[in-house]
C-alpha cells in the first residue's frame, strides 16, 4: 500500500475525527451547531480525498 498516495486524506480524516470528538466532550450534549461543525468536517475530508495529489513535475515547475 502506498501511503503517500492517501496521506492528504488520512490528515483531513484525522482532523475531522478531532472535530467530532471536540465536539462529543465538550459538554455532554450534542447540539446543533456541533451537527453542523461535524458534516463540514466530514464534506472537507471528502473534498480533500476528492483533489487529486499533484504529481512531482507540477510541483517543480513553481
Amino acid at each position: 500500500m502506498n501511503v503517500g498516495k492517501y496521506a492528504k486524506t488520512i490528515v483531513a480524516a484525522l482532523f475531522a475525527a478531532v472535530v467530532i470528538a471536540k465536539s462529543a466532550v465538550t459538554d455532554g450534549v450534542y447540539s446543533p451547531a456541533e451537527v453542523i461543525d461535524t458534516v463540514l468536517a466530514v464534506l472537507t475530508a471528502l473534498g480533500v480525498w476528492a483533489v487529486p495529489n499533484a504529481r512531482q513535475s507540477d510541483l517543480s515547475q513553481r
